[in-house]
């Protein structure tokens, strides 16, 4: 079936597109307007006079199996209604950045122009990835694009009477059943089956949990209810999918429900009092916890559990829950330290003031003696503790002092981004588990970037730092900058770092003299991926996310700061700035490990000017419009920069007496201007 379908489909039309076509394509839109344009015909189906039509407002969620699936009304020539396509998740979220960068009403059309320009718009991104050397994409037009949406549907196990409907092709002969018989139940059903494994074991792991939770996606919105939060709550799980949050379970006060979310977006747990309602019976008062899934930086959603007063969480008979304590109090009482020696103190005091461990010692890296620089509990440490801090230090892993005993003291490695920086060597009151084990060095790590931040946070405030340049002459080295100079002729520039979670970076590289799509091609068999962000005809801005094992890693990790770095022939040249009192021989020979050929090639004192907050506040506000400043003011007052915002632009636009293009024109220039100043310190 499935086959006769995608014969007679290809026979209207040319088999030009293929999915590593349809992805050089994507890349190839040099505006946000045109990658969605490439998407909406391509991955929802649309013909160019059918997207001209689009308004938010036709945007609608449809639950299936407490999961939201999304769809739009496509609309005939005359406004009325004439099918449902069926919109992917990530395109609906591009849908809405687009909406929300352009300050597009809900009542307004998004692409408020004709359906000619729009396949104008389309034919020039596909000038552009033939140009770059996607040859076998020449010719590729708007209706190419939707027969490759309904290709790839068939080929994902969408039943081709639903591909049909959704798309609005006409029948074919030997279908089941007619589009007009299929609704948007059997549509959101059909597109499930075709959903990740991924989530479905997620969302089983969810159903089987034994208290009451709520499934949320990145948004915030309700996902899915188990069984035991409807019966604790009365809440019906079909009423409250897609709803916010605070709809279901409000935190007690304005300020905590904000809490929350600031605590969940830092990709920690935030735990607090709500009050959960019914649509029919009495408010249910509890705990909830709420946290993130999946990556801290950018969550794929979140989990929140709830616990109504008057109950008790399932009790373990082991000395875990005193464990936990410790690290969690280990944990709050960093914050407190403003030095090395003061959060060595803290996480010591911390882990011993309670029944878990009786005795504690922190020691530097690498142990010398065996003194250690903290210490809490009431005997000096046994000889052998120093012995076993450099074994974990060695291993990276939390050790035993004897594997023969369960209640064998431990020693947690304390290491971040690749760099040692001591060990924490603890006197456990009772056999000890894998559990324990694993909370510990999750503390290590914690406590390990509190100190890495006590050393950037020096560097930061230091009147003088020391100016290093480094160079490596070696393009394979395996530095990506090295590699991708090598191979396209070209000159890279570093234009922006930053660090990510996992050790990962994220490069802002600006790339010279060769075509984008040439250099998009080369630098992604060398990095985890890469983006294009703007082109031009002289260079092109692209966004690199790579392994921290790199030369910027290196450095990074072992406390310095990368400001320059070009790469041109395979010789890279980059500037770091470290801490005056830095051990620069250390830190090249730490780089060499990774990078032999790496070499010092000057070194400098270079003294900082340090504005006050009150100049910089200065500075700023003379940059500024009167305009900026008032939309900024006005802005940040109403809530427009929380999460969940206090109010929408359309509200903010009304209160101040302008168009929501204009204010979305006046807030994108203050903000440059502010992040400006204080990223790249432009006076």
């Amino acid at each position: 079936m499935t086959q006769l379908c995608e014969v007679t489909m290809e026979a209207r039309g040319t088999e030009t597109l293929d999915r590593a076509g349809y992805a050089r394509l994507r890349r190839a839109g040099e505006t946000n307007r045109q990658r969605l344009l490439v998407r909406l015909c391509g991955e929802v189906g649309l013909r160019p006079a059918e997207i001209t039509r689009i308004h938010l407002e036709d945007v609608r969620a449809h639950v299936h199996d407490g999961n939201v699936h999304y769809f739009l009304s496509v609309r005939a020539d005359d406004g009325s209604h004439a099918r449902d396509a069926y919109l992917p998740r990530e395109v609906k979220r591009e849908l809405d950045r687009y909406v929300e960068s352009e300050g597009i009403d809900d009542a307004d059309p998004v692409f408020d122009v004709s359906p000619r320009r729009l396949q104008m718009l389309v034919g020039e991104t596909v000038e552009r990835a033939v140009a770059a050397g996607a040859e076998s994409l020449r010719g590729v037009s708007t209706a190419d694009l939707r027969r490759y949406c309904a290709r790839a549907q068939l080929r994902a196990g969408v039943p081709p009477a639903v591909v049909m409907a959704v798309g609005g092709w006409p029948r074919l002969e030997g279908f089941a059943a007619a589009p007009d018989e299929v609704g948007e139940g059997t549509a959101a059903a059909a597109f499930a089956r075709v959903d990740g494994d991924s989530d479905g074991r997620l969302r089983a792991a969810f159903d089987r949990l034994d208290h009451p939770a709520l499934l949320l996606d990145d948004g915030g919105g309700v996902e899915r209810v188990n069984e035991r939060f409807a019966a604790a709550t009365g809440v019906d799980s079909e009423t409250v999918v897609g709803r916010e949050l605070r709809d279901v379970a409000a935190p007690v006060d304005t300020r905590g429900y904000m809490d929350a979310w600031e605590t969940a977006l830092a990709g920690e747990t935030w735990r607090g009092p709500v009050v959960c309602r019914a649509a029919d019976g009495d408010p249910v008062e509890g705990e909830l916890a709420l946290a993130g899934i999946g990556d801290p930086t950018r969550p794929d959603g979140f989990v929140a559990g709830f616990r109504p007063d008057g109950t008790d969480l399932p009790t373990d008979q082991t000395r875990f829950p005193a464990v936990q304590s410790r690290v969690l109090a280990a944990g709050d009482a960093l914050a407190g330290g403003a030095t090395r020696d003061g959060i060595l103190s803290r996480a010591c005091d911390a882990l011993v003031d309670g029944d878990a461990y009786s005795r504690a010692w922190a020691f530097d890296a690498p142990v010398e003696g065996a003194t250690p620089l903290a210490t809490a509990g009431d005997a000096d440490p046994p000889d052998s503790v120093s012995a076993l801090a450099t074994a974990a230090i060695a291993d990276g892993a939390v050790t035993s002092g004897d594997p023969e005993r369960d209640d064998a003291p431990l020693a947690v490695p304390l290491s971040h981004g690749g760099t040692d920086h001591g060990a924490l060597v603890l006197a456990p009151t009772d056999a000890t588990d894998a559990r324990e084990r694993r909370a510990l060095a999750g503390l290590g790590g914690r406590v390990a970037g509190t100190l890495a931040a006590i050393e950037w946070k020096r560097l930061l405030l230091a009147d003088a730092v020391l100016e290093l340049e480094l160079q490596l002459r070696a393009p394979d080295a395996g530095s990506l900058f090295a590699t991708a100079s090598a191979e396209l002729g070209c000159e890279l520039t570093l234009e922006g770092l930053v660090p990510l979670d996992g050790d990962s970076l994220l490069y802002y590289v600006s790339v010279g003299d060769v075509p984008a799509e040439d250099a998009l091609t080369c630098i992604e068999h060398v990095a985890e991926s890469v983006r294009l962000v703007a082109a031009a005809s002289d260079a092109s801005l692209l966004e690199v996310t790579a392994a921290g094992d790199s030369v910027p890693g290196e450095l990074i990790a072992r406390g310095a700061n990368v400001s320059e770095l070009t790469a041109a022939q395979g010789t890279v040249e980059l500037t770091c700035e470290t801490a005056p009192n830095a051990n620069v021989r250390e830190l090249v020979e730490g780089v060499q490990q990774s990078y032999p050929e790496i070499r010092l090639v000057a070194k400098r004192e270079v003294e900082r000017s340090v504005r006050t907050p009150t100049e910089f506040q200065q500075a700023l506000a003379e940059r500024l419009t009167d305009k900026q400043r008032s939309v900024l003011q006005a802005a940040y007052h109403a809530g427009y920069f929380d999460w969940p915002r206090g109010s929408t632009a359309e509200e903010l636009a009304d209160s101040i007496g302008v168009s929501s293009p204009t204010l979305h024109n006046h807030l994108r220039r203050a903000q440059r201007k502010l992040l400006a100043a204080f990223f790249d310190g432009e006076e």
